[in-house]
């Protein structure tokens, strides 16, 4: 069973077996606010008593670090909280809420959480979650630690690195860094795994230039940082982005 773990004053994660999901809760004098919500009312209704465990305070804010649905179908069982999320987040999947475009603080009484985007990746409505009195970035799935970034069919392969790039300099060097699934990390770990989408993303754009085929870059088996079975949507989505390569022309003999 999984168990709160203080990260900050007053800032908990709990990490949950299912789908290695973290949740984040953060507590002010005026309330509570919640970082995603779980994939089933069920866990979520778990979820609900287990907050219970280490703050009596009602939940009055949701956050939804994305949209997709291990993150946000808990939502509905927090009926007395104003939930908040990206408007592309919002757009995605028809989700209501309080939707913000590039910030949003809220209030929390004797603290304040901020609400940035900074542009596509994991999807087109990530959220980045600051407690920024305890130097605590809640992530979502913009960073992984317990398996590879998840690429779906709504991924920016060719933009992730760069919009991550910017959310570690948003960062101190101290700073607590929760992933949408696995153990926190730190500043170093984030930095690695940007690198890592940058190679990516490289890689992509160079198969794509050299005139690789779709067919043959899905197979392409060497320079990756992850086993190119987990970047198959990766691969589909820069092509996608980039347009059909053309063919590789031989050049051009000069006058001899």
């Amino acid at each position: 069973m999984s168990a709160w773990v203080e990260i900050g004053e007053r800032c908990w994660v709990r990490r949950y077996e299912e789908w290695d999901l973290n949740i984040g809760l953060v507590v002010g004098s005026d309330g509570a606010l919640l970082v995603d919500t779980r994939a089933t009312t069920e866990q979520a209704e778990e979820l609900r008593e287990h907050i219970r465990e280490v703050t009596d305070e009602p939940v009055r804010w949701v956050v939804n670090t994305h949209a997709h649905f291990d993150h946000v179908v808990g939502n509905s069982v927090f009926t007395d909280a104003t939930v908040y999320l990206h408007e592309n987040a919002a757009t995605e999947e028809d989700l209501s809420g309080t939707t913000f475009s590039v910030a949003k603080v809220i209030d929390l009484g004797d603290r304040r959480v901020e609400l940035v985007h900074l542009g596509n990746a994991h999807t087109s409505g990530d959220a980045v979650v600051v407690v920024p009195d305890v130097d605590v970035y809640f992530l979502g799935d913009l960073v992984e630690e317990s398996a590879p970034p998840s690429y779906g069919e709504d991924s920016f392969p060719l933009e992730w690195a760069d919009t991550l790039e910017m959310v570690v300099g948003m960062m101190a060097t101290a700073a607590k860094v929760v992933p949408g699934h696995g153990a926190v990390v730190d500043i170093e770990f984030v930095r690695n795994q940007t690198n890592d989408l940058g190679t990516v993303a490289n890689t992509i754009s160079g198969l794509h230039h050299d005139g690789t085929s779709l067919d043959d870059a899905l197979k392409h088996t060497e320079d990756w940082p992850w086993p190119v079975e987990k970047l198959q949507d990766a691969i589909k989505r820069g092509y996608e982005a980039l347009g059909t390569p053309r063919r590789p022309t031989l050049p051009l003999l000069g006058p001899g």
